[in-house]
């Protein structure tokens, strides 16, 4: 595998992490969005001013195009699949919000065929359907170990809504992200122009709304930062840098693939950390989506 993939399976890593602690924080959908998008692109304007620092280069270097095409993906795949999901995991919970997100790597697969000219062949259609297959077997026989903690209820049939539509902007937003580094822009930058896209459209919506001051406060109070520092250093920094990696240095359909693999990391973190052991069905899934992801990787191209 090569540096793409690597970055893909980090980025699964990371999110499965910062999951387990975006669970535990009491925000709307949308709140939750922009806090971890204020948090993450103040982490990035710091990381980036530090690269600039020591290299001589300008802080953002991209052009209008790749401005252009970022942010596209920034407000598809961030600001509204980001809260679609957060909205999932709040109606459905984790468990089943995770089955939905799974599909992502379908979508994902038939637009970069569509739009990036990216090859399918028979044996990634097959991995991708096993690893979907695999990933949707594993989360469904971890209910008890993983379900959210019931906040913010609401109808069944938008809590599906909103997942699907989650994993459609997850796959648009991956096409527009690729097509915006092809314009000359890296993948560390990529990740703050993203980020610092949404924070400016999000803060623009919670301004309208007139929740700004609620938000805020809230945040700031010590039970929501001890988990949404940490959950956006993870999740948010390091989980869309490696993800912005995988796009660029392979097929949005590979990468989209392995980035969905993040019910497979949840099984040993639930197992060390919470003592919680695996079913059969999660290690047959996970034997399934394992071979899934060999198929897809060694049948690229």
């Amino acid at each position: 595998m090569g540096i793409g993939e690597w970055a893909a399976l980090g980025a699964a890593f990371f999110w499965t992490v910062s999951s387990l602690l975006w669970s535990k924080i009491n925000l709307t959908a949308l709140g939750l969005n922009f806090s971890k998008n204020a948090v993450g692109s103040t982490i990035l304007l710091i990381h980036l001013t530090l690269f600039a620092l020591i290299t001589g280069q300008a802080v953002v270097r991209a052009d209008s195009t790749a401005w252009g095409w970022l942010a596209m993906s920034a407000l598809i795949g961030i600001v509204l699949g980001d809260t679609c999901y957060f909205r999932c995991i709040q109606i459905l919970g984790a468990r089943q919000a995770l089955m939905l997100a799974t599909t992502a790597p379908l979508f994902a697969a038939a637009l970069g065929w569509r739009y990036l000219q990216e090859s399918i062949t028979l044996w990634m259609i097959l991995g991708i359907s096993l690893t979907v297959t695999g990933l949707i077997t594993v989360v469904a026989g971890r209910k008890r170990a993983i379900e959210s903690p019931g906040l913010l209820p609401g109808s069944r049939y938008l809590g599906v809504l909103f997942g699907i539509l989650a994993a459609v902007c997850q796959a648009v937003g991956a096409v527009f992200s690729k097509i915006g580094m092809e314009k000359g822009c890296d993948a560390l930058e990529a990740t703050f122009i993203r980020l610092f896209v949404s924070l400016i459209v999000t803060l623009v919506i919670v301004l309208g709304q007139g929740r700004l001051h609620v938000i805020a406060g809230r945040v700031c109070k010590a039970d929501v930062l001890k988990f949404l520092v940490p959950a956006t250093a993870v999740g948010t920094w390091l989980g869309i840098w490696c993800s912005q990696v995988s796009f660029k240095m392979t097929d949005v359909s590979v990468a989209t693939t392995l980035q969905a693999t993040s019910p497979l990391f949840a099984i040993p973190i639930l197992y060390f950390f919470l003592g919680l052991r695996t079913t059969l069905s999660a290690f047959l899934g996970t034997v399934l989506a394992i071979v899934g992801v060999y198929l897809v990787v060694t049948g690229h191209g």
